[in-house]
C-alpha cells in the first residue's frame, strides 16, 4: 500500500482526503473521474488536474458538460483508455 501517511492517521479527515487524492493523482498517467457536480470539491480538484496538465477523463454525459468544458476527455472504451497509456 502506498500513502504519504505515517501510522499515527487513524481515520480520513477532508484535509487528509483532499491531500491523498491529490497525491494518488499526481502519481497517476491519466485520472478518470465518473462524475462531479459542478462548483463541487471534486470539480475543484478535476480543474487542478488539467492545471497540472494530467489527462483527466469522464463519461461523455450531459452530466458532465461541465468536466468536459473545463478540459476532461470523454471516456470512449477500455481499449482506448488502455492504448493511450501505452
Amino acid at each position: 500500500m502506498l500513502s504519504p501517511f505515517g501510522e499515527r492517521i487513524k481515520r480520513a479527515r477532508q484535509d487528509i482526503a483532499r491531500f491523498r487524492n491529490e497525491f494518488v493523482a499526481a502519481l497517476a498517467d491519466q485520472v478518470f473521474i465518473v462524475y462531479a457536480t459542478p462548483g463541487g470539491k471534486t470539480e475543484s480538484f478535476c480543474k487542478k488536474v488539467l492545471g497540472w496538465g494530467k489527462p483527466l477523463l469522464t463519461f461523455n454525459s450531459p452530466s458532465n458538460a461541465a468536466l468536459l468544458a473545463s478540459g476532461a476527455r470523454p471516456f470512449t472504451s477500455l481499449d482506448a483508455f488502455i492504448s493511450e497509456r501505452s
